[in-house]
């Protein structure tokens, strides 16, 4: 087995056994606050949104997943055919969420006789337009805080105690509004208030937390949502999910791995190690290319050896004739002349071939004849010859 296939194999034997632990691992409580009538974790509304049929037993309750401007604009294409009635449009959610379309149809569908319960901690640009703010309650804090409703049916009813900091949203009324008191703190600070528009109303309540799942199904605090939305007629009801979950068919297969820590660990896990398998394996696998040497020019380390060996051993002779073989044969080669007699005639015609000055060819060639000549050669007529070469070479290519 390569060690591909190895690491491979290691990495996904690791994988399959941290999903399996993960599955089988007592699941932490979820504590976030989503609001959503199908997340049965402590902050989510499913029990609320099961017993809403009990609360209004005549009439239909739905779930809408459009924006309010869209689901608006149908009840009235279905007002038209006088196949609408009125209408409860409840909204459970830490902050309620309208911009200016939204707002203008939301106060018309109201204007008309319809109702409209929001439980929030934040109501966007309703405040303004209902001269209404949240705050928090600046009383000295404590422990746990009451609710209670100011109705006369539910006077004899004791308060109904919650954690301080889940409930300390309190409505400060501006001198224009229209409202009745309906729920308060038991140290003053009103929390729920029915707000008239038109024929229809607005009920508002600061503490939406009181509609989730924990506090419904706990003793002493399940009675409070009840009586909250008792309130309200009997009539078609709509729970808006639409500023939670979107519209209906978005919720994507990401949303739910990551909706689940096993899941979301293992996607985790999977992604991190598809990025390590492809750092490490984008590099060519091919074996190592060696390094070759640049080639280096023997022939001149030949001449310098040569050249060296001739030196050292003090045979100028020997040198200079090859200097001058080697200049015959460029005579040869470039100016296409025969070089078995060198008498002036020659020496003429390659100064004029050649452009050197006629002075300098015919001293170079009175060197060159005494080379030929004599038997020994002294170091400073090798020079001399030398330096003629030089000056004929370099002038010649001029």
């Amino acid at each position: 087995m390569s060690g591909m296939k190895k690491w491979a194999l290691v990495l996904a034997l690791l994988f399959t056994v941290f999903v399996v632990v993960e599955y089988y691992r007592p699941k932490p409580v979820d504590w976030a606050q989503t609001y959503v009538n199908k997340d049965k974790i402590p902050y989510g509304t499913y029990v609320l949104y099961q017993l809403l049929p009990d609360l209004f037993p005549n009439h239909a309750v739905e779930q809408v997943r459009l924006p309010i401007l869209n689901q608006l604009e149908n009840y009235w294409a279905a007002e038209e055919d006088s196949a609408a009635g009125t209408v409860n449009y409840l909204f459970v959610n830490a902050s309620f969420q309208a911009d200016s379309l939204d707002l203008d149809a939301l106060l018309g569908f109201v204007e008309a006789g319809n109702n409209v319960f929001i439980g929030s901690h934040y109501f966007g640009k309703l405040q303004d337009t209902l001269h209404f703010k949240v705050e928090a309650f600046s009383a000295q804090k404590k422990d746990s805080l009451g609710l209670v409703f100011t109705h006369p049916q539910f006077k004899d009813i004791p308060p109904v105690l919650y954690d301080w900091e889940k409930v300390d949203g309190v409505l400060e009324l501006g001198s224009a509004a229209q409202a009745t008191v309906l729920g308060k703190n038991t140290e003053g600070g009103v929390n729920y208030v029915q707000m008239p528009f038109g024929k229809g109303n607005f009920f508002l309540s600061t503490v939406p937390l009181a509609f989730t799942n924990y506090h419904v199904i706990t003793n002493r605090q399940n009675r409070y949502a009840a009586m909250a939305l008792s309130h309200l007629p009997d009539q078609t009801v709509w729970w808006d999910e639409y500023q939670k979950q979107g519209p209906e068919g978005e919720s994507s297969i990401f949303r739910v791995l990551l909706s689940h820590d096993a899941l979301a660990w293992a996607y985790y896990v999977a992604l991190g190690g598809l990025l390590v398998f492809v750092f490490f394996e984008s590099k060519r696998t091919q074996r190592i290319i060696p390094v070759w040497e640049k080639p280096r020019n023997t022939t001149l380390e030949f001449v310098r050896v040569v050249g060296n060996l001739y030196f050292n051993h003090g045979d100028h002779k020997v040198i200079a004739e090859k200097k001058v073989n080697y200049f015959l044969e460029y005579l040869r080669l470039h100016y296409h002349e025969s070089t078995s007699v060198l008498d002036a005639e020659f020496q003429e015609r390659i100064s004029h071939k050649s452009g050197v000055d006629a002075q300098e060819v015919s001293k170079l060639f009175y060197i060159i004849q005494d080379v030929r000549t004599y038997e020994t050669v002294q170091e400073v007529t090798l020079w001399q010859l030398n330096q003629k070469l030089e000056n004929f070479y370099r002038q010649a290519s001029r």
